[in-house]
């Protein structure tokens, strides 16, 4: 498990600027001396996660657990980092702190973006997955895309500040008036519940698991939702950490061949495969 920093996500981590890596273990590749052998020395990575399970899920007594940290935990531990700090950051958060050093990684399903790709670095894809919408029983207003949102100015949606999903949206029409931006998931869905949006957007999974927990029979999921790619993410960097980066790709191509990836994703409900499926490029060419 993954012991979580609960205090709030604006508050900054005592964190030197580091740059580079080192590789250890089963990693043949030799990185130069910086960010992987101050984070050896120190013995942990502070890193950032959201709160959407199944890709971070924060547990009551400050632990962390989810798909992505655990994939990210592995891979360190085969570079000779043995523990991982992780505090709580929202999606718009993420690479703002990552640019400033206030945290070593970001391991949460941060979707590789091209966007995002001109701030930070990404690993290789680590999950990949549907979208999804959540609305009330019967679909009453139809919708299967963005778009159909866009088409409606009657209708508002929820997503979260900095998700791909709000992207998606204002892409494909909807307007700024039709966005109300939640708190976090579970806020998202009350106000579906309240009738106070028509939609909540979300990943597929992490869609199905809110509504699996909230066990309301008056809202029900549309899943995939048409018009948009799968999105896949991957751990993130500061811009400077190519060889940090690099050595991190290695050891989770390891994971991957060895199948101990599949086991630790394939729980959660992710596709092993459909991870494998794709590279980094495919979403961010020469990141």
């Amino acid at each position: 498990m993954i012991r979580i920093n609960l205090e709030k996500c604006s508050r900054a981590i005592a964190l030197t600027a580091l740059t580079a890596g080192l590789s250890m273990g089963a990693v043949s590749t030799t990185v130069s001396a910086g960010t992987l052998d101050d984070l050896r020395e120190q013995g942990y990575a502070t890193v950032a996660v959201a709160n959407e399970p199944p890709y971070s899920d924060v547990k009551g007594d400050g632990y962390v657990t989810g798909a992505a940290p655990d994939v990210a935990r592995a891979v360190m531990k085969k570079l000779g980092v043995p523990e991982l700090k992780a505090i709580v950051v929202g999606y718009g958060a993420m690479i703002p702190a990552l640019m400033a050093r206030r945290v070593d990684m970001a391991t949460s399903g941060l979707y590789i973006k091209p966007k995002r790709c001109e701030s930070i670095i990404y690993s290789e894809p680590d999950l990949c997955g549907a979208e999804a919408f959540a609305v009330k029983k019967g679909n009453p207003f139809n919708i299967l895309t963005y778009e159909d949102i866009g088409n409606n100015k009657n209708v508002t949606m929820t997503t979260c500040a900095g998700c791909a999903e709000e992207a998606y949206a204002y892409e494909r029409g909807v307007s700024k008036d039709q966005m109300k931006i939640m708190a976090d998931p579970m806020s998202g869905i009350k106000m579906l519940q309240q009738g106070r949006v028509d939609v909540f957007a979300l990943s597929g999974l992490g869609t199905a698991d809110l509504l699996k927990k909230t066990n309301d029979p008056g809202l029900e999921i549309v899943m995939p939702v048409k018009g948009v790619p799968m999105g896949c993410a991957g751990a993130a960097f500061n811009s400077d950490d190519d060889d940090f980066r690099d050595a991190y790709d290695k050891a989770l191509a390891e994971l991957k061949s060895s199948g101990e990836f599949a086991k630790i994703v394939e729980p959660y409900g992710f596709s092993a495969a459909a991870t494998l499926a794709v590279k980094r490029d495919d979403f961010c060419p020469g990141n």
